[in-house]
């Protein structure tokens, strides 16, 4: 008889949830909306495939390394024919299936608990922005959140140097996340045996390594002026953000009934650390008191920070981890003072509820405006004559649905980057709206919440607007035959049933 030889649970859990991550989030489906989000890092993905670096695609006021795996992803799609729309959401339903795999060895290592390493991803699963995300982005947070997870597990296990690198690569993803990951290799040196100098020396060398390696290649290319643009003076100078009260609708919009989990794991996160404090001063540091610490700290200056400063459901992903945490390491506590047979039960309903719930959650939120937005792009740009040039102003998901290039890499108009490009551009904004002018492109979209009044003389005396999508406005250019023109609107009416 043929030995057989059964795989230890300490991989099986893990690659169990991260399967059913895969499975779930793929009943949420591919042909989500492409909005302006979405749409940048496609697009930033397909410039890095044809060889051009981060910032210099697109100019944009987050990392780099969201656009290098979204361009990995596109570029090993295109060799098998998938669309770049497509490889890139299949990309991050990769990544997103990675943080919940992750999450459990995390909760796992976190509370010496296998109860916790399969309760705490099943109701991360639950999350609904992140479940929206993982088939309708790409968003670069995504990428944030799996490396922020590896660097919590490295620091619980003293691996200074890597867990450095994975903190690095985090922030070099979304550059927030570096104030939560701090305070926790903070506290994760401070309650470590050993050198502490040797320690955080070591995390901090293995943060410089990618950072040195990232400003390396922008050096090379010719473009760390424009990467240090994006990553440092538009945020630092430039960008305002509005407070969890000013941002409540959009939140609550994004994750739904799925915002309460969140909220109370989070608080449970930060009251588990708080309780290991105090076990700490009175018993000693023990492994488990070390590791509450630690996420506890991570916790809480993740939640400060998203109070403070939030847009959106997707800067409240660095939250996420905590609070899947701190709902998952309170039941399985509460689950070990029962009998082995009544805990495993009560653990097996919470998975089988989390997992239902949010199966629910995929498929009640599915939507296929993908198709609608494909439909209105192409109808339209197939009516200009031949050689005829499309311009994107603060609607990349357009060129995305084009497969076309914008002329120049500035075009995101937001509130923070329009001041800067005002600021920075050859003859500020009205130079570059000459410079539009000039280059006499046959369409132009602009997205909705552009800072386009600089656009506006431009539009006003050269263009008509023909028609606008879910996400942007049409402006035909006058030299187009006016039946033409017509016939554009015509065709945005039969797409949108207006």
């Amino acid at each position: 008889m043929p030995l057989t030889r059964r795989v230890p649970a300490r991989a099986l859990d893990p690659a169990s949830a991260g399967l059913v991550a895969l499975v779930v989030y793929s009943l949420h489906g591919f042909h989500g909306t492409l909005d302006r989000d979405q749409g940048t890092f496609v697009y930033a993905g397909q410039e890095v495939a044809r060889g051009v670096p981060p910032y210099a695609g697109i100019f944009n006021s987050v990392g780099p390394v969201g656009d290098m795996v979204t361009g990995s992803g596109i570029r090993l799609g295109s060799l098998v024919g998938i669309d770049p729309v497509l490889a890139a959401r299949l990309t991050y339903l990769l990544a997103s299936a990675a943080a919940v795999a992750a999450l459990s060895v995390l909760a796992r290592e976190a509370f010496r608990s296998r109860l916790a390493g399969v309760i705490a991803p099943a109701l991360f699963l639950t999350f609904a922005s992140f479940l929206k995300l993982a088939t309708a982005g790409p968003r670069e947070k995504t990428v944030m959140v799996l490396c922020l997870e590896i660097a919590l597990l490295l620091m619980l296990r003293r691996q200074w140097f890597w867990a450095g690198v994975l903190t690095a690569l985090a922030t070099l993803t979304w550059q927030p996340v570096l104030l939560s990951a701090v305070a926790a290799a903070t506290v994760a040196v401070l309650t470590a045996e050993g050198p502490r100098l040797r320690a955080a020396a070591s995390c901090v060398a293995g943060g410089a390594v990618p950072t040195a390696v990232t400003a390396l290649m922008f050096l090379v290319s010719g473009h760390l002026q424009m990467a240090w643009w994006g990553f440092v003076v538009v945020n630092v100078g430039y960008t305002t953000q509005p407070t969890i009260v000013g941002s409540w609708r959009l939140v609550t919009t994004d994750y739904r009934a799925s915002l309460v989990l969140v909220i109370a794991g989070w608080v449970l996160a930060v009251a588990l650390g708080a309780a290991a404090v105090r076990r700490a001063r009175r018993t000693g540091v023990t492994a488990v008191d070390r590791h509450l610490m630690i996420l506890g700290a991570g916790g809480l200056v993740a939640g400060l920070w998203s109070c403070y400063a939030i847009n959106g459901g997707a800067d409240l992903f660095v939250v996420l981890p905590f609070a899947a945490l701190g709902a998952g390491g309170a039941i399985t506590t509460a689950a070990h003072s029962l009998p082995v047979a009544t805990a495993r039960r009560v653990s097996a309903v919470v998975v089988v509820l989390a997992v239902a719930a949010a199966t629910a959650e995929a498929v009640v939120t599915r939507d296929s405006r993908l198709t609608l937005e494909r439909r209105d792009a192409t109808s339209l740009a197939g009516q200009l004559p031949a050689g005829s040039s499309v311009l994107s102003i603060n609607a990349p998901e357009v060129l995305v649905l084009l497969d076309r290039r914008n002329a120049t890499p500035w075009q995101l108009a937001t509130s923070a980057t329009a001041p800067f490009m005002d600021d920075h551009l050859d003859g500020g904004l009205a130079g570059y709206a000459d410079r539009i002018a000039g280059r006499r492109p046959e369409l132009i979209a602009v997205g909705r919440h552009s800072e386009d009044d600089w656009l506006a003389p431009v539009l006003r005396r050269d263009y008509v607007r023909v028609g606008a999508g879910d996400h942007w406005a049409w402006f035909a250019s006058r030299r187009l035959a006016p039946a033409l023109r017509d016939r554009m609107r015509e065709l945005n009416r039969q797409t949108w049933g207006r």
